[in-house]
Formats: C-alpha cells, structure tokens, sequence
C-alpha cells in the first residue's frame, strides 16, 4: 500500500513539473531538487527501485510532452532540467568522510 501511494505521489510530482516546463515556466532549482530527493528516499526506502521511478519518469514525459526523454533532450538540450547526480559519497556518513 506505501509503495502504491509513494509512486503516485511521484508520478503526481512529475506530472507538475512536466506540465509546467511545458507551459514554459522556468522550474526552481530547487523544486528539481526536492523531487530527486524524494525519489532517492523512496529508493533507500525500498518503495522503488532505481529503474522503476526512470520508467515511471519517462512514461509521464511521453505522457505530457508526446515524445521520449531521449527525443526532447535531442531537440532542445538546453531546456532539459535533469541531470544525473551520483550521489554515492554521500552514503558513508559525514564523519567518516572527514577523517
């Protein structure tokens, strides 16, 4: 039932910040930013996997956009709002790194 209501949740995310981009509306840093997090959190958490939530995203684009990721980032490159961030350091904690 969580992994059911986190993905919709999710999907409801991406729908808004696809919607919007598509309106033309410059998208905060920021909201980018809390949406990546809550889906890497659903990933720690076990919700979704990694591979879920790309095939998740890339449905909603095809969705609100009509065409693939892969397709729109090659039509315009620099209206493209994600990056993929590795956030693998981050996984040992702070003190550890530190030292």
């Amino acid at each position: 039932m969580q992994q059911e209501k986190f993905t919709q949740e999710v999907a409801r995310r991406l729908r808004q910040l696809f919607a919007n981009s598509k309106l033309g509306m410059q998208i905060p840093v920021v909201e980018r930013h809390r949406l990546e997090g809550f889906m890497q959190a659903g990933i720690y958490l076990g919700l979704n996997s990694k591979a879920e939530l790309a095939n998740l995203m890339e449905e909603i684009h095809i969705e609100v956009f009509g065409k693939t990721i892969a397709e729109h980032k090659a039509e315009a490159p620099h209206a493209w709002v994600f990056e993929e961030i590795d956030y693998s350091p981050y996984e040992t904690p702070a003190y550890v790194r530190n030292q």
